[in-house]
């Protein structure tokens, strides 16, 4: 029988020589990245704080057509399309602390709620001149709640930080104290601030689309009559299409990517391994001013995996990162050295396809013709492989359009290009046994004459 001290004794010479490897890899792309590294500023995100990202009338349009008086969201992403805050209490994975509400008619006003202490002391420097009204909620105060002899519960006051010298108060914490005076209600809890909310603009009794069965809850908790109904694909259906102000935070957020995708791939070498290559590029997004989401690599998109990179290897790299949220999906094929003759034809056919999908990509253009053009294109050129040829809508999700749910099984309309979508195309290769991986995708925003590329568009292969 093999004892604890004799497999221990076999396993540590190994598990010394993996460490010095992983060792190795870490302190070359540590010293890459000391040589390399030079601080680049960060993007100009101050058009954000005077523009929450919604395409206001677009929505309003959708709401009409599905019947509905307003939109009422608690998920994250949507409370951030609405409103421009992106909660924080979401941010450490509590789940629904916030809501947002987007009345069809243009006369009732933009509302949002949060926590009263997260709008004092992070969300209120994000306020710029949008024109909604701030409703928070707290906590029940149960000594005043005794003394009004209230029939709703009383909430705890909100107190700015104590000055302990005047001559010392900072701007910010001025503009802090002043967004405590903005706030039109505190609640006791979330539910109270919502139904205040839907009361003062006349909604207690309205249609709400909603994107949480919690909304419908606290709507019957506190009695109201409004009427909840699924409205997920509605926002999907709205994002769909781009406003001004995501055009211009995609835009950043995919040149980001591309240059830190880029970065990471000319070190792929040096870097010797396939996740101190994923942690490179993830280093590289955040000092362009994104924030890493996941790196496939070889077609793995775990980091509980590793491998050597060698002379000859040929994988894929499919990097997203995002700029206050918005995504950037880029993925190219990089070569150490000479690949093997079939997996370098493949490339360049996929290169060949995506380039005539391409320049056919046009508003009111079936999804499903998307991988019929790619599937053509490998067939005259001669080559038998299997690439998805996917479409997605890119933006606040990675894959931002309507689908079918359990909230809402309907079966989806046929998806078509949009006037103003950013598009992803998937071009990977789904066979194996060819010498490697291979995978091609840019950002193209879709326009009436035709799409542009969100980002410069870098040679389809990475040959280091």
């Amino acid at each position: 029988m093999t004892t604890r001290r004799e497999i221990l004794q076999h396993s540590l010479p190994a598990a010394l020589a993996v460490g010095a490897g992983i060792g190795a890899a870490v302190s070359s792309a540590a010293g890459i990245a000391d040589k390399s590294a030079a601080l680049i500023v960060a993007p100009d995100l101050s058009f954000l704080r005077d523009n929450a990202p919604v395409d206001v009338e677009r929505a309003r349009h959708f709401m009409a057509v599905a019947g509905l008086d307003a939109l009422v969201v608690t998920q994250a992403p949507n409370v951030y399309y609405l409103s421009g805050h992106w909660p924080q209490l979401d941010r450490m994975r509590h789940d629904h602390t916030a809501l947002a509400i987007l009345p069809r008619d243009p006369a009732r006003p933009v509302s949002v709620i949060m926590p009263v202490f997260l709008w004092y002391y992070t969300h209120s420097a994000e306020f710029g001149n949008r024109p909604y009204v701030m409703y928070t909620y707290s906590a029940p105060d149960p000594a005043a709640h005794a003394a009004a002899d209230a029939s709703e519960p009383i909430a705890i006051v909100q107190k700015p930080y104590r000055i302990m010298d005047p001559a010392l108060l900072t701007e910010r914490e001025k503009s802090r104290r002043a967004a405590l005076q903005r706030v039109h209600y505190n609640g006791a809890e979330i539910s109270y601030a919502l139904a205040a909310a839907l009361r003062d603009m006349g909604l207690s009794a309205a249609n709400l689309g909603t994107d949480s069965e919690d909304v419908k809850v606290w709507v019957e908790q506190r009695g109201l009559a409004a009427h909840c109904r699924p409205a997920e694909n509605l926002l999907r259906r709205v994002r769909m299409a781009k406003s001004p102000t995501e055009l211009q935070v995609m835009r950043i957020a995919a040149r980001n990517n591309v240059a830190a995708a880029l970065e990471a791939a000319q070190q792929a070498r040096q870097l010797g391994s396939k996740n101190a290559l994923r942690q490179a590029f993830f280093a590289a997004a955040s000092r362009h001013g994104n924030t890493g989401v996941f790196m496939v690599v070889d077609g793995a998109s775990t980091d509980l995996i590793d491998a050597p990179i060698r002379d000859g290897d040929a994988f894929s790299i499919d990097c997203v990162s995002h700029c206050r949220h918005y995504h950037g999906d880029f993925s190219r094929t990089v070569f150490i050295g000479e690949p093997r003759p079939a997996l370098k034809r493949i490339t360049s056919a996929v290169a060949v396809a995506w380039q005539e999908i391409r320049e056919q990509l046009r508003p009111g253009m079936l999804y499903a013709e998307i991988p019929r053009i790619g599937r053509e294109s490998l067939k005259k050129q001669g080559v038998d492989v299997t690439i998805s040829f996917t479409p997605h809508s890119v933006g606040l999700w990675h894959t931002d359009q309507p689908y079918a749910s359990a909230r809402e099984p309907a079966a989806i309309e046929p998806l078509r290009l949009e006037e103003n979508m950013v598009l992803s195309v998937d071009c990977p290769l789904m066979d194996t046994a060819v010498g490697g991986t291979t995978h091609l995708e840019d950002l193209m925003w879709i326009r009436t004459g035709g799409a542009q590329c969100l980002h410069d568009r870098p040679p389809t292969v990475i040959t280091v």
